[in-house]
């Protein structure tokens, strides 16, 4: 019989999902999971020393606790101070828009602010390479007016018919 045919798919239970609340809280404590300190830890707040030990229900009044004691709060992503603000967010997409590159997301504008920023993605931009971003656009975008608006010409050199040379 070949291993394959024996393979189970093991899914996480409620049981599982709270267990692994309670040990994402032991971490956020600095208590690592194992330990003694995590043994007493767990053993002061429910009375047993493995989270096994524990029924469904005292496992979810322990995970309601952690929460009201905030070792469970969820971390706001990209909160950080260097993290560009909104305005910033929405002047790229007006920019990148007006530029027909449709979203900031697609892979012709992530082309470009690889080329701007040197950075992979435009996910991981920070306020100060966002800002040359949306300068470069600025710029591309003003290079196209003056473009369009001189049909073509350049001002400084103007162009010379080939039948007058």
């Amino acid at each position: 019989m070949r291993t394959n045919d024996l393979k189970q798919t093991w899914k996480p239970t409620p049981r599982h999902k709270l267990m692994a609340m309670v040990h994402i809280a032991a971490q956020h404590l600095n208590i690592m999971h194992g330990s003694a300190e995590y043994r007493t830890w767990l053993q002061t707040m429910t009375g047993k020393q493995s989270c096994k030990d524990l029924t469904d229900a005292q496992l979810q009044n322990v995970v309601d606790l952690l929460r009201q004691q905030g070792c469970l709060e969820r971390k706001a992503t990209g909160s950080a101070s260097n993290r560009p603000t909104r305005k910033q967010w929405q002047k790229m997409e007006i920019l990148a828009r007006r530029l027909n590159f449709g979203n900031a997301m697609t892979p012709q504008f992530a082309a470009f602010v690889k080329r701007i920023t040197k950075l992979e993605s435009p996910r991981f931009l920070t306020k100060q390479s966002i800002s040359n971003v949306i300068i470069g656009l600025e710029n591309w975008l003003e290079y196209k007016k003056v473009k369009n608006d001189n049909c073509g010409m350049n001002k400084h050199a103007p162009k010379i018919p080939l039948n007058v040379r």
